[in-house]
């Protein structure tokens, strides 16, 4: 039987939270479809769309500089969506896919565009919180459209931003999966060593505070610098690990100024972009989770590690905390209540570490696996009567 086609459009070269559920989602589907990606360069996403034997498109930039505000949004966005348009067009022409997916958030608008130009059914797999109420305002237009027939979203809160009645009955809410022997058998090891041997860093008798994200502003590894320091001045042996590859050069510089300013240099370590997830969560205590999150893919695999998770109470964190029991919320910025949650977590770690592992185990791959395949192979029915 030949494998139906499904275009994929992600928009960071990366590989973060969403772009390992948008490979995930691929691996999951390989048996019965092909894919073919539209991404921004070359990076970590190519490199794993070449082990897969993935083809793929370069598009070019798909995110708005940071700091362009305003007019300059409408106007910056308008240009670069007609670039991206004509161009996806170009690729359908010649893929002539059966599905068009979109699991990038500035590629919403345009799958939803590319759908109705060239009569292709979408599916929208949202990962995050939106923050403006333009982007709220365009996703419900779009997603009201014919076009659009189905809406994947991880959490309720991130369905819950589709309030069109219409476009809010095609919202399926699948949280995130996870691989629970994957990440219940880490080794923290070798890490040790090399913090030991690479960075000078003896973690032996510490309480370890971990983050896994990005390094930019909006992921907000500047709270957890400030619960570092507090409880390093309340006289706790306490290290702080960043993992994750950095997008804003000039916020990892002022998280380094600033945690010199802190006293807490010898405290903290940047190690950036991480291969070996499993073994780090393993190396920690708790893992922070600071920012405004759809449903923190982080979280989900601390919890099958059995680390408890610190969040912020808004959107998908506090959603995943509310779910999955493994942690405790702090509101938005609340250094003092961060910290206090920090403390919690490490006083009564071993019931946190039982709920977040028997949560995980409900998330399991083959169960999310089903109903990923049953999304899709609907599409294909549909779209096999609409012709």
């Amino acid at each position: 039987m030949q494998k139906k086609k499904v275009l994929v459009w992600e928009t960071l070269a990366t590989v973060s939270g969403g772009q390992k559920m948008t490979l995930t989602v691929m691996d999951m589907l390989s048996d019965k479809f092909e894919f073919y990606c539209l991404i921004p360069a070359e990076g970590m996403l190519s490199e794993e769309l070449k082990k897969r034997n993935i083809p793929y498109t370069l598009m070019g930039n798909q995110t708005l500089p940071t700091g362009v505000k305003g007019k300059q949004v409408i106007f910056r966005y308008g240009w670069m969506s007609a670039k991206n348009v004509r161009k996806s067009l170009s690729v359908i022409r010649k893929y002539n896919p059966d599905i068009l997916y979109a699991p990038g958030p500035a590629a919403l608008p345009w799958s939803a565009i590319c759908g109705t130009l060239s009569r292709k059914p979408v599916i929208w797999h949202l990962h995050h919180i939106f923050l403006d109420g333009a982007t709220k305002k365009l996703l419900n237009l779009c997603g009201n459209w014919k076009s659009v027939r189905k809406i994947i979203a991880v959490s309720g809160c991130v369905g819950d931003q589709i309030v069109n009645e219409h476009a809010h009955e095609k919202v399926r809410v699948l949280y995130n999966p996870v691989d629970v022997e994957k990440y219940s058998n880490g080794s923290p090891a070798r890490i040790r060593a090399e913090l030991s041997s690479k960075y000078g860093l003896n973690v032996e008798n510490c309480q370890v505070i971990g983050h896994v994200a990005l390094i930019q502003k909006s992921k907000k590894q500047d709270i957890v610098l400030e619960v570092i320091k507090r409880l390093k001045s309340e006289g706790m042996r306490v290290v702080g690990l960043f993992a994750g590859e950095t997008r804003e050069s000039d916020f990892l510089e002022e998280l380094k100024v600033n945690a010199c300013k802190m006293g807490i240099e010898e405290n903290v370590r940047f190690l950036g972009r991480r291969s070996d997830i499993p073994d780090f969560l393993k190396l920690l205590d708790v893992l922070m989770i600071p920012s405004f999150e759809g449903f923190p893919l982080a979280g989900l695999e601390a919890a099958a590690a059995g680390v408890p998770v610190a969040a912020c109470e808004a959107a998908g964190a506090a959603e995943f905390i509310r779910v999955s029991g493994d942690g405790i919320v702090f509101k938005e910025d609340d250094i003092a209540g961060a910290t206090e949650a920090v403390k919690q977590m490490l006083e009564h770690r071993s019931e946190f570490e039982q709920y977040g592992i028997e949560f995980a185990r409900k998330m399991s791959v083959r169960e999310y696996t089903s109903k990923i395949n049953q999304t899709f192979n609907a599409l294909v029915d549909l779209k096999d009567e609409d012709q």
